[in-house]
């Protein structure tokens, strides 16, 4: 094999130099690096703590959604009842599940939009737990459902 010998060029002095390698990059470069990796992760653990504390809403929801499969009876108001006051009990909020129904939803309602008011379903939303016989039609009770579904999906705990 020969080799090449190099070329002797005239005006070499005027050539310019090699081309700045693109690796290893600046030294800032690891710094970025290094925030764009601790931001991912600390997102992730973010998300997975939140996805953990939300499981009691995702629990209530399908019990919620089993009930409801069935005729809608009187009895899926006082379902409701317990359902908000489980959650109240599994965020933190003892206090305020142990008011009386009138109270409570009061209380709920400051936080609701007015579309979604539980003061907008009457008294027989707030009676029923303490009535035996309470006559409540099928449209009543869906609308008070989502109205409880609707804020277990939104409270904030």
């Amino acid at each position: 094999m020969t080799q090449a010998s190099p070329v002797d060029l005239p005006n070499k002095g005027y050539l310019l130099p090699d081309a700045v390698a693109m690796w290893p990059p600046a030294w800032w470069t690891w710094l970025v690096l290094a925030l764009l990796c601790a931001l991912l992760i600390s997102s992730l653990w973010w998300l997975l703590k939140r996805h953990k504390k939300r499981a009691y809403r995702r629990e209530a929801l399908i019990i919620l959604k089993q009930q409801t499969n069935q005729d809608l009876t009187a009895s899926h108001i006082i379902l409701c009842h317990e359902l908000i006051r489980r959650c109240l009990i599994s965020s933190g909020k003892e206090q305020q599940a142990a008011l009386s129904s009138r109270d409570l939803m009061a209380v709920l309602d400051q936080h609701m939009t007015k579309r979604h008011n539980f003061a907008q379903l009457g008294d027989a939303f707030i009676l029923a737990p303490y009535q035996a016989n309470i006559e409540v039609n099928a449209k009543e009770i869906e609308k008070m459902i989502s109205t409880t579904r609707y804020w277990i999906r939104k409270h904030h705990a």
